[in-house]
């Protein structure tokens, strides 16, 4: 299968366009065996496409939309076939359509009316389709240039944004929930490179644990070339929060900690950001109050992409890109651990400094910290 691609906000980008190009193509090239791309007059020739990678080229930050297309000589006969080919390989019972024609190379015989009038008579009388200029169930696409024609239905949508890599590297916080990944995701609809670090919750059977995460991270490798993750065993400094925290303010400390071990990590594999899952209001720890205490003294610029999103509208994405399912399985990670009947909500940060100073910070190995280099194909 051949399509046509558009890129999504790489025109904004004035003389730097170039760079963004070259993002989106390494992206796909890596991620899409085989498939060969290259840079057109009205955005991308993709060959060699397989029809069950449609879904996930959807999902590939950057692109606007695609559809399958037809390259042709600029010749009216040889674009009329291109038309019929176009049309007679889908289902067409019943629908409705329009040509809409557009040329780049302005010395075509025809202009761009004239095309439109010609092909639509074409498969009005030749195909036998109704016309319908204001809602048709199809609308054929030409796109004239100097040494081809494009021939193009119905468009895609893809999911917008930005290529991967184009926008430096963001250390992703990841416990296994559903909204984390989705955070993930978002970063990389906004360019940036995503690396993944998990504290690992030690007291139960460790490779469920792993398997899940890794799952995770493996599903999120369908949408950028390779991702980096960080295992971060966690039980030493769990017991020391048990046995120093009160059970109110756990689950901030922890996250405070989280934070600053990602940090060391981020600045250590040239990250230039944290990133998490929240969303103001969802959870106790999620308060204003509370996120301005977790966030303090971070020492690294942090993220928060589902930050204004709700749980209906993290679950659909969760769900489109296919981590809910595998969010959805039970285990308890080390923020269920620290779960209070009656949290703060309003926690002091002289509070919570106070109870870090009780902390044996050497209770986390640092050699005891795996990578993993994650690739989908």
């Amino acid at each position: 299968m051949n399509l046509i691609l558009h890129a999504d906000e790489i025109f904004l980008k004035g003389s730097n366009q170039p760079f963004f190009y070259r993002c989106l193509i390494y992206n796909l090239k890596s991620l899409f065996s085989g498939m060969k791309i290259r840079r057109i007059e009205s955005g991308f020739w993709a060959e060699n496409i397989n029809e069950a990678d449609i879904d996930r080229l959807a999902l590939v930050p950057g692109i606007a939309n695609f559809a399958r297309a037809i390259k042709c000589p600029n010749k009216i006969e040889e674009i009329k076939k291109s038309v019929s080919i176009l049309l007679t390989a889908g289902d067409i019972k019943d629908k409705k359509f329009r040509i809409t024609c557009d040329r780049s190379f302005k010395k075509f015989p025809l202009s761009s009316a004239q095309i439109e009038k010609e092909i639509g008579e074409h498969v009005r009388i030749k195909i036998g389709l109704k016309v319908d200029l204001s809602a048709p169930d199809i609308n054929i696409r030409i796109s004239i240039g100097k040494d081809y024609a494009m021939v193009y239905g119905n468009t895609t949508d893809g999911a917008g944004g930005l290529p991967t890599g184009s926008s430096g590297k963001v250390l992703c916080l990841i416990s296994g929930g559903i909204d984390s990944p989705v955070a993930a995701y978002k970063m990389m609809c906004r360019g940036a490179s995503v690396g993944l670090v998990h504290f690992q919750n030690q007291t139960k059977v460790s490779a469920e644990v792993g398997q899940k995460i890794m799952d995770l991270a493996k599903t999120l490798a369908k949408f950028q070339p390779r991702i980096e993750l960080f295992m971060v065993p966690f039980s030493g400094l769990q017991k020391e929060i048990v046995m120093n925290v009160p059970s109110t303010h756990r689950m901030i400390v922890s996250r405070r900690l989280f934070n600053k071990i990602g940090t060391i990590i981020a600045g250590q594999h040239g990250y230039q950001a944290l990133a998490a899952g929240d969303s103001l209001g969802q959870v106790a720890s999620q308060t204003l109050e509370n996120m301005n205490v977790i966030y303090k003294d971070n020492g690294m610029l942090k993220l928060a992409p589902l930050i204004a999103m709700n749980k209906k509208e993290i679950t659909a994405i969760s769900r489109r890109i296919g981590t809910f399912e595998i969010s959805s399985r039970p285990y308890e990670d080390c923020c269920s651990l620290f779960l209070a009947r009656h949290p703060a909500t309003k926690a002091r940060l002289e509070d919570v400094v106070r109870f870090e100073k009780n902390i044996d910070f050497d209770a986390l190995d640092k050699k005891e910290i795996i990578s993993y280099h994650i690739s989908y194909n």
